[in-house]
């Protein structure tokens, strides 16, 4: 009892500590507030030009991905970028998990931009999961969409092809993140939720070198469903750097809040509904976009997913040969597609790490001319 309550008083000293921060930070807002069927969506709008870049953050991501990228954009086109519920400056959305789902995350963007009156000349960039956000928004309008790059996008097809396979990570069921998300929802309103964050960082572990009790303290944690803050603390630790000083204690915040470990279990949990949903619509097939100009951007497969946020990673010969099979499924979409691997990049790095979101942006850019030009990419 003495070490649960120590844990907690630490807990409570943290989330003041954090909930200063973040209070800081919500005065140095580059955006603003958009009501979306009754959801604050916050989202910043900046550059200039009659094309709009839509940048469609991945799983359990916020805006702040895509500083790197979006340095670099704003200079030559429009850019629009957003937080969708939980995560980032969003508000959390009491709704329950399979409102995640890939076509609720659509109407969401539409909504949104249909708010922001840009709806039209749309370059949708979508990285990871939100590969098949930009490809169904293209499917329902594509009056207004005219091009898309995707970016070591997902594939529906991964659910059925590696689901139950050690190579991929398969996805929880809609009752099991239900079930997960209520305990997490509990664990959330009693702060004990931040207080997991605590003790999931290597302070914590020295601790439990020096006092073997507290391991028994991490013992009553994980019971309850430590492991979403572990993920947090992990993205921290891997991510953080990478960021400007500026930026980082801000990702800090957002890693360790409630609302975004909740959001990103809740996005986690929906991707099976997501998929099964893109694979009954069928729009995987070769010239599906016609000849909408479609960048695909991946991800160096001698390196892995892991890229240059592991030194010393290096890519699965089966994972990256399947890899590779969606990366060309996806170019063939299109007939004016052009295909950019990176480098020595993963599949994380080709936006945090500064010289690999470079490359992304490159790609972009080429695109929007294409665009803009009515020419084909080379």
């Amino acid at each position: 009892k003495a070490l649960v309550a120590t844990a907690m008083a630490a807990g409570a000293a943290f989330l003041v500590v954090v909930m200063r921060e973040r209070r800081r930070m919500r005065r140095q807002l580059m955006g603003n507030f958009v009501d979306v069927d009754g959801k604050k969506i916050y989202c910043e709008v900046q550059g200039e030009g009659n094309f709009t870049v839509v940048l469609d953050a991945g799983l359990g991501m916020s805006s702040l991905s895509w500083h790197w990228i979006k340095d670099v954009l704003v200079s030559r086109t429009r850019v629009v970028c957003f937080d969708r519920p939980g995560l980032g400056y969003s508000p959390p959305d009491k709704g329950p998990s399979w409102l995640r789902r890939v076509d609720s995350i659509v109407d969401l963007t539409y909504q949104l931009l249909g708010k922001l009156k840009l709806q039209e000349n749309l370059i949708l960039v979508g990285h990871s999961s939100s590969g098949m956000h930009v490809r169904l928004y293209a499917h329902l309008y594509r009056e207004q969409v005219k091009g898309i790059v995707l970016i070591d996008a997902a594939h529906e097809k991964q659910l059925q092809k590696l689901q139950g396979n050690s190579i991929y990570n398969s996805y929880p069921s809609r009752e099991m993140t239900e079930h997960k998300m209520k305990r997490l929802k509990f664990l959330s309103n009693t702060g004990l939720l931040r207080i997991m964050y605590l003790i999931s960082g290597p302070e914590f572990s020295r601790l439990c070198w020096q006092f073997p009790l507290f391991v028994y303290v991490l013992k009553f944690f994980d019971m309850l469903g430590r492991s979403v803050a572990v993920s947090a603390r992990q993205n921290e630790r891997i991510l953080g750097p990478h960021f400007p000083e500026h930026l980082r204690s801000r990702f800090q915040a957002e890693q360790s809040d409630a609302a975004s470990m909740l959001a990103m279990i809740s996005e986690h949990g929906s991707q099976k509904d997501s998929m099964e949903y893109m694979q009954t619509l069928d729009i995987m097939k070769p010239g599906q976009l016609g000849n909408m100009p479609l960048m695909i951007v991946s991800r160096d497969p001698q390196r892995g997913a892991g890229g240059r946020l592991y030194p010393n990673a290096k890519g699965d010969p089966v994972r990256e040969k399947l890899h590779e099979e969606f990366q060309l499924e996806q170019a063939a979409l299109s007939s004016n597609s052009s295909r950019k691997v990176v480098e020595g990049a993963g599949h994380g790095s080709l936006l945090f790490v500064k010289e690999d979101a470079e490359e992304t942006a490159k790609a972009i850019l080429q695109l929007v001319d294409a665009a803009r030009n009515g020419s084909q990419l080379r």
